[in-house]
């Protein structure tokens, strides 16, 4: 592993301690970062608002990279429970669950 790669390493899993970020591999197998946003409820269901997040511009977090994830429990490999997102396929159904967790944040800011 050359000293680039273990520095971007070490400045990952230092941000993996600040933020709540997740991996994900796309279909050509390189590997996406993005940062958990925001957690929200939709009929009985748990959904996250991912950002992506470029770890090569100074850790920017892109607009553009943001997605839909359904966050279904897991029992992790120590026997706790843990969380899997999946992303939502549907384009309408993300759309509206967009739209559903602006209006909840916004309902949010106004109360603060």
């Amino acid at each position: 592993m050359s000293e680039m790669d273990r520095n971007e390493n070490r400045e990952l899993e230092e941000l993996e301690m600040e933020d709540d970020l997740i991996v994900f591999e796309d279909e050509d197998g390189n590997e996406i970062t993005f940062v958990i946003e925001d957690y929200f409820f939709y009929n009985g269901d748990e959904y996250a608002i991912l950002t992506e997040y470029d770890t090569e511009a100074d850790n920017v977090r892109s607009e553009e990279g943001s997605i839909v994830c359904k966050v279904v429990p897991v029992e992790g490999e120590d026997g706790e429970e843990d969380e899997e997102f999946v992303p939502v396929e549907d384009e309408a159904m993300a759309e509206k669950l967009i739209e559903i967790a602006n209006q909840q944040l916004a309902e949010d800011e106004e109360e603060e």
